[in-house]
């Protein structure tokens, strides 16, 4: 009997992204009905109505947006919700699509951005065992190799990326490294072999020294946090419709949403202050304040002046990706930009803000790139409105 090979550090986490993010239709019904006190029936059907809109939602984004609460959203409100299913569809549409790679290469990125003065984290080096050349970057392609960068980078904290990942997919922290193991947050030691062979297998991985937040917020976090801009091209300027920091808490070393018990909070686009605190489950929580620790919701972001700048001068680099976004840490020194995206979710920023993403600038820029989204015909889908 073929004895089956460990998972990859990436396929671990896709395994507990798709346990963190699947549920079935009946559990969902059940659970907004339990919630509502209303019919499983009513609500499904109020649903499939929404659903052949343009929105396309389903019935996760249904239930987890809230929609399914009479009084909370009135029918403009509820069509302003967007599914995520359309994300890519609609980001293709925006953008010119060779740019892809530049952006979602992190080397290729990090070089763009480096060459434009927007801050980036220093890369030590890069874990992958093809053929591929990094100039001006050290290669670990051994595990021999890998001891020796560690034993010279003793008493660093290294994080670990995928090159081209997603969503934090296999992302790790190295806390300490000895002669025949690796340490890493929230796993138990390998050996130099394990950790390449089986841990990081066919993957390419930046490897950076770790970096902090600033001091002023550090202690809502349980790693580093960064604030997702949402960045929409134009000729004339960058539109920033909404700002989201992502908190980890907990044991989680990534600040993905999908991570159970990480906090997404929607910023203030012109003063950097939080106007909410939300938390993930079959439905999205939005808390008074930080689930252990108050002063969260107000709190001002330090840095902020300078990360709408920092963010505005790595759009315009990436111009020809007309609908992108930003991931930037704040750090005692000021805002690094973490990554370059190709597009971004619609489910975070509706998630974490509790409103839909189609406003009308939102549709404009859409629209002008060439997506096309009519507003649903049918009225007065749901009878009662929001007071």
């Amino acid at each position: 009997m073929n004895q089956q090979r460990p998972l990859t550090a990436a396929e671990l986490d896709q395994k507990s992204y798709l346990e963190a993010r699947d549920s079935s239709d009946k559990e969902l019904l059940i659970f907004a009905a339990r919630k509502s006190g209303r019919s499983p029936l009513k609500i499904q059907r109020e649903f499939r109505q929404l659903a052949r809109s343009e929105s396309r939602l389903n019935l996760v984004e249904y239930v987890r947006n809230g929609l399914y609460h009479i009084d909370r959203f009135n029918d403009e409100e509820r069509a302003a919700f967007i599914s995520n299913d359309l994300h890519w569809p609609i980001t293709h549409k925006c953008n010119d699509r060779r740019w892809a790679g530049a952006a979602e290469d992190k080397i290729v990125a990090e070089t763009m951005l480096s060459a434009g003065d927007v801050p980036v984290p220093q890369t030590l080096a890069v874990l992958d065992t093809s053929s591929r050349l990094f100039p001006g970057k050290q290669k670990i392609q051994t595990p021999s190799e890998l001891r020796s960068f560690l034993q010279k980078h003793s008493g660093k904290t290294i994080f670990g990326k995928i090159l081209n990942g997603m969503v934090s997919f296999g992302a790790f922290r190295i806390e300490q490294a000895d002669d025949t193991h690796v340490h890493c947050a929230g796993h138990d030691p390998l050996t130099y072999q394990e950790f390449m062979q089986n841990y990081i297998g066919s993957n390419a991985y930046l490897l950076q020294k770790a970096l902090d937040n600033h001091s002023e917020f550090s202690s809502y976090c349980s790693a580093l946090a960064t604030v997702r801009m949402v960045n929409m091209v134009t000729p004339e300027r960058v539109i920033t419709p909404l700002a989201i920091i992502k908190l980890p808490q907990g044991d989680n070393i990534a600040d993905a949403f999908w991570r159970p018990g990480n906090l997404a909070c929607e910023v203030d686009i012109e003063t950097g202050c939080i106007r909410t605190i939300a938390q993930r489950g079959v439905e999205t929580e939005f808390l008074r304040d930080h689930p252990s620790k108050g002063g969260l919701m107000g709190l001002q972001l330090p840095h902020w002046n300078e990360l709408k700048e920092i963010n505005d001068r790595a759009a315009r680099i990436f111009a020809p990706i007309r609908y992108q976004s930003t991931d930037i840490a704040i750090t005692e020194d000021g805002p690094v930009l973490v990554e370059m995206n190709y597009g971004g979710g619609f489910d975070l920023p509706q998630y974490a803000s509790g409103r839909g993403m189609l406003t009308p600038e939102v549709r404009a820029f859409f629209k002008s790139c060439g997506v096309e989204l009519t507003p649903p015909r049918r009225k007065g889908l749901f009878s009662r409105r929001r007071k």
